[in-house]
């Protein structure tokens, strides 16, 4: 069957589209793909070849609806998509939706998108964590986590999870422009309610300096990150 869209819309930082992640047995149609990716596919671990799918569905619509879908996106030697010197686009995927953001280069701008579910309320304990493991002391600096500490304590999860993506999504974005691994620990991001985010780079090897932009927004279950970064020389 044909890939099943989500979304498909226009974000501050470029075109993002959401794609459904086919079921590990599900009979998908490999024809939206180019030739070099129908090859590279079948040489995935069978887990991983839904999520890859819908990753590059999602990457060609969107580059399509943007006039700049121009032939096969590999991957490049740390794992992001390879795309023409005149694009700027990165992917996302979890279980069931894998979502794409794509841009023209324009001023050597670089983006990046993150998505992670929605940590449910109705799950938390009375405490107001669930039973997974508290990251907030490994994702979050210690201004962020003075700012955790006025969130009321059962959207506690959500708001370390909200810090998490959105560094996600920054370093996708930072990484083409210095070509090196980026800790939590190198940024700031404080979201506010209307989705804006005031993003402060504290980069260890004093790269840049740079323009950083980050939004967020909820999308089918998922907070949805984006980010774009240029050098400001």
């Amino acid at each position: 069957m044909p890939a099943d869209i989500i979304f498909r819309t226009d974000l501050p930082h470029g075109r993002c589209v959401g794609v459904r992640v086919p079921g590990a047995n599900e009979q998908v149609d490999l024809g939206c793909l180019c030739d070099e990716e129908r090859a590279y596919l079948v040489t995935l671990a069978p887990v991983r070849r839904p999520t890859w799918f819908a990753g590059r569905v999602a990457l060609h619509m969107a580059l399509f609806d943007i006039g700049l879908d121009r032939g096969a996106i590999l991957a490049t030697q740390r794992g992001a998509p390879e795309l023409p010197v005149d694009v700027t686009g990165s992917i996302s995927h979890k279980r069931t939706l894998a979502v794409a953001l794509a841009a023209p280069r324009k001023n050597g701008i670089s983006v990046g998108v993150d998505i992670e579910p929605v940590p449910a309320i109705s799950s938390l304990g009375e405490s107001g964590w669930d039973n997974r493991p508290d990251i907030s002391s490994r994702v979050m600096t210690p201004d962020e986590l003075a700012f955790l500490a006025d969130v009321p304590e059962r959207f506690r999860r959500r708001e370390v999870i909200l810090h998490f993506s959105l560094k996600e999504a920054l370093y996708k974005a930072i990484n083409p422009l210095i070509g090196r691994y980026v800790s939590f620990q190198e940024a700031v991001v404080l979201p506010a309610a209307d989705g804006t985010v005031a993003v402060t780079l504290n980069l260890k090897k004093r790269e840049g300096p740079f323009r950083v932009g980050a939004r967020w927004t909820e999308m089918d279950g998922h907070l949805l990150t984006t980010a774009q970064v240029e050098s400001a020389e």
